[in-house]
């Protein structure tokens, strides 16, 4: 609202004059509740100099000090400058996205973004409304030919992702099955199963080099044991599954398409915040920041489903094989 407030006090005077007490009164309470959030963190932080010279604490200070300045010192109509420095209160979000509250991982993301780029749009939005700047013509074809070209990158990041997710979930039923035949049709290579799913656990929940190295090696001994008593048919399929699985637990997409997905996604944000004028551009740029920023994050989370943190929010379903641990009764 931050954002919004600014805008009507410093471009829609009259209608701004109009509610002018119930303005103040919103921003009261805005500039109340982040002072007592600052208070509050300070007196919790356990070194409170370091919190106040951090970069979080810095912003907490910024979301509010030029506020009472202006309160204080009674600067009033002529301190528009001063006021433009409201607009460090959209900081105070990025000390909520750590953590597991509303506004932790994806969602803190994008709400961070989001609101930078309105704040953003609403000081060029003051600017244009003094003339100072220049006025672009049939805007509105280019910018449909980016957001398709945009619109189809996304989708097929989505569409290889999707797809990675989708061929994870299969192989961990698959290797699930074949555990089970293993199991019940080779007694003598329980012992094995046992350090083997319990290692094929910890892949599947943390993918690191180390991890990769550890399962390949338990799985040559899993496969010289079985071998022992004989070639299973249900090996060879078993052992192609689990080696899709750890070969892909760390795989991502392309980095230089990521790159350069990235990189179109930022030029046409900042096109449609420079270029769109008036309202159409504020909502514009609010429509963009949530769905194509938030579609290029999600498109992200996505392409880690191996990632089980709690900021991740789309991962690969592995209640197949912890049921299989908790029936086995194989305690990791």
């Amino acid at each position: 609202m931050t954002p919004i407030l600014l805008y009507l006090e410093l471009v829609s005077i009259n209608f701004y004059n109009n509610y002018k007490n119930l303005f103040i009164a919103f921003d009261s309470f805005i500039i109340i509740f982040f002072t007592v959030d600052l208070l509050l963190r300070i007196f919790s932080a356990e070194k409170k100099s370091e919190y106040i010279l951090s970069f979080n604490g810095a912003i907490d200070i910024l979301s509010v000090i030029p506020e009472w300045i202006a309160i204080i010192f009674g600067f009033g109509g002529n301190s528009a400058w001063l006021r433009v420095l409201r607009l460090f209160r959209v900081g105070k979000l990025v000390t909520a996205t750590k953590g597991t509250g509303f506004l932790s991982g994806f969602t803190g993301v994008v709400a961070v973004i989001s609101v930078g780029i309105i704040s953003t749009k609403v000081l060029i939005l003051i600017i244009e409304s003094y003339g100072w700047l220049p006025k672009f013509e049939n805007i509105s074809l280019i910018l449909g030919l980016v957001s398709f070209s945009l619109a189809m990158l996304l989708g097929t990041k989505l569409s290889v992702v999707n797809g990675r997710l989708n061929e994870l979930e299969d192989a961990v039923t698959r290797i699930v099955a074949g555990i089970k035949v293993f199991w019940y049709t080779n007694k003598n290579s329980r012992e094995h199963l046992q350090v083997w799913i319990k290692s094929f656990y910890v892949l599947l929940k943390n993918p690191s080099d180390e991890v990769v190295s550890s399962m390949r090696k338990e799985t040559n001994i899993l496969y010289e044991n079985i071998g022992h008593n004989g070639i299973n048919p249900n090996l060879v399929n078993f052992s192609r599954d689990v080696a899709f699985v750890t070969n892909t637990s760390q795989s991502e997409v392309n980095p230089f398409y990521e790159k350069f997905l990235k990189e179109v996604t930022i030029v046409f944000t900042i096109v449609v915040v420079g270029a769109v004028p008036g309202i159409t551009g504020l909502v514009a740029s609010l429509i963009l920041s949530y769905i194509f920023f938030g579609m290029f994050y999600l498109i992200e989370d996505m392409d880690n489903p191996l990632d089980y943190s709690d900021e991740s929010l789309i991962t690969v379903n592995l209640s197949p094989l912890e049921e299989l641990i908790e029936n086995l009764e194989i305690d990791l």
